[in-house]
């Protein structure tokens, strides 16, 4: 079992043929990245060049750390194409997903609540990866949307049940740290590179003082204003969530033992058989305790939908109601990665 804090190896190989398949840079038939840590390193050089002289190798330890542990995954056409010399974007829209999955202790007798400072942290350091991708694009008017895949799988870790009111306020806590940390990072970037124009940050700001955001926090941004006025935005990223490990998309919930992955790439596609992320630790603790752990029940369409109503008080963004269909990385495949709605319907 890996340890999700720590640079770990893939637990499934469904994920293993989406970076393979997705993210894997390859020149001219050679392989370039050897390894998922060459696909971190790689990435983590490219969005650290744009600092300056003297903090490009703190930012860069720190966007390897970020991404190594699994806990941020950015846009999946910069984690495909940052460091190979391909156009870094194809549009001004560029996503970034926490991995709500792994701010959940792997121990079991540690579990008890998400680390909500360590996610609002990331949350901060996700503003930056983005902004830097957009200079390093130069894309002068980026819209930067950062969100969350994994929950249901952090609330299973947690033995907290999706269709539950404390299912609902844990995920909502992850969802007001998001906020917490991506209003401290644009306020940061505010700072060092300027903000964005005085009318959306003031619309932004008052959006923040309903949120009941920290004291300090709204002091800052109205003595310094914002870098981005919009940043929250829980959609779906199917791809990133496969990559990492085949935790849940966005808002949704867990897909159950054995669902189908249709991993689609210019050679083809395959078809691989997964648990999941969360399901694949709940069933190795079960086996180190002599326990058997049963997935859970999968949560009826009112019970997404009253998800999706507990994290959006805290995200910029609507969040697309599910539709009735039960798909997922099915769908994955077809326009550019990462940017492609499923039809569980979170984007």
């Amino acid at each position: 079992m890996i340890d999700s804090h720590r640079s770990s190896p893939f637990i499934e190989l469904a994920a293993v043929e989406a970076w393979d398949a997705w993210f894997r840079w390859r020149e001219q038939g050679d392989l370039r990245d050897l390894s998922i840590e060459d696909t971190w390193r790689r990435v983590a050089v490219a969005m650290a060049s744009v600092e300056s002289l003297g903090d490009v190798a703190t930012w860069q330890s720190q966007f390897m750390r970020a991404l190594s542990s699994w806990r941020l995954l950015p846009d999946a056409e910069v984690l495909a194409n940052a460091g190979t010399g391909r156009p870094l974007l194809h549009d001004d829209t560029l996503h970034a997903a926490l991995n709500a999955a792994c701010f959940v202790p792997v121990d079991p007798a540690a579990v008890s609540a998400p680390d909500l400072a360590g996610l609002s942290d990331c949350a901060t350091l996700a503003v930056r990866m983005l902004d830097n991708a957009a200079l390093l694009a130069g894309v002068a008017s980026p819209r930067l949307r950062i969100g969350i895949i994994g929950i249901a799988d952090a609330l299973a870790l947690m033995g907290v049940g999706y269709d539950s009111d404390a299912g609902r306020a844990q995920a909502a806590s992850m969802a007001k740290a998001l906020a917490t940390g991506c209003l401290r990072g644009s306020i940061i970037l505010a700072v060092e590179r300027g903000p964005c124009s005085d009318g959306d940050a003031r619309a932004a700001i008052e959006r923040a003082e309903s949120r009941g955001m920290p004291a300090d926090l709204l002091r800052a941004a109205a003595g310094h204003g914002l870098r981005h006025a919009q940043l929250t935005a829980i959609t779906s990223q199917p791809r990133l969530a496969l990559l990492a490990n085949d935790v849940a998309d966005a808002a949704d919930p867990l897909r159950g033992e054995n669902h189908a992955n249709v991993i689609a790439a210019a050679g083809g596609q395959r078809c691989i058989r997964s648990s999941g992320f969360a399901l694949d630790i709940l069933r190795a603790r079960g086996a180190a305790s002599g326990t058997t752990a049963d997935a859970p029940a999968a949560p009826s369409l009112e019970a997404r939908i009253a998800m999706r109503a507990a994290l959006q008080p805290w995200i910029d963004e609507p969040i697309a109601y599910p539709l009735q269909a039960t798909s997922g990385a099915e769908d994955s495949q077809g326009g550019q990665p990462g940017k492609v709605a499923t039809a569980s319907g979170t984007g």
